[in-house]
Order: structure tokens, then sequence, then C-alpha cells
């Protein structure tokens, strides 16, 4: 071998070399990234199951309140329909008890009213009649 083969030889085996080196650092370095992540990850399954509980617990007080909203307005609307029930029937009492005989009164007031009228009017007119000079006086 002369010395251009050897020297060929020594590069070979300085190339091996380096790439063995990478390639053992490059190991190194995924076993590094692997470990780190599995350290994530164990860090994240409990925030994880946390996130999974605190949903389920937000899923279940929606339901809750959906049903109370519910419930609320089923009640609401009952009471609206007893109230407007209650509502109706003492208006009508009212119209019955007050309402009927105020309007009677005013009408039973209004006929006397008018009597009273047609009655004084009648009285001015005989008043009238009366105090009207008759045609046997006549001094003529």
């Amino acid at each position: 071998m002369n010395g251009l083969g050897i020297a060929a030889v020594i590069v070979v085996v300085v190339l091996g070399i380096i790439v063995m080196i990478q390639m053992v650092l490059l190991t190194a370095l995924l076993i590094v990234i692997k470990n780190l992540a599995q350290e994530i990850r164990e860090r994240l399954d409990p925030l994880l199951d946390k996130t999974n509980a605190l949903l389920i617990t937000a899923n279940e007080i929606g339901q809750t309140v959906q049903t109370n909203t519910e419930n609320i307005a089923e009640r609401a609307a009952r009471t609206t329909d007893v109230v407007a029930d209650h509502v109706e029937k003492t208006s009508a009492l009212f119209q019955r008890i007050i309402a009927a005989p105020l309007f009677g009164g005013a009408a039973l007031s209004s006929g006397l009213r008018e009597a009273m009228h047609a009655w004084r009017m009648a009285r001015v007119q005989r008043r009238q009649k009366q105090n009207e000079p008759t045609g046997d006086n006549d001094p003529s």
C-alpha cells in the first residue's frame, strides 16, 4: 500500500468514527427527548384528569341548571295562569258587588234629578199661569 492508500484508509476510519460519534450523540439526544416527553406526559396526565373531571362537573351543573330553568318556567306559567284567573274572578266580583250597584245608583240619581227638574219646571209653569192677568179684570 502506498501512502495514498493509507491516507484514504485513515480518512475513511476517521469519517467512520465521526459518524459513530454523531450516531451516539443523536441516540443520546433521542433518549433525552423521550425522557422529557415521558415527564411531560406524567405531569399532564393529572391535569388532564382534573380537566376531564371539571368538564363532567360543568356538564352536570349545566343539566341541573337546565332542569331548574325548566321547572321555574313551568311554575311561572302556572302562577301566571292562577293569577290571571284570580284577577278575572276579582274583576267579576267587583263588577257584581260594587260597580253594578254604583251604576244603578248613578242611574237612579240621574232619574231623580230629571224628575226634580221636571217637577220644578211644572211648578214654575203653574206659577206663571197663576200670575198671568186674565181678560176679565180689564179696566177698559
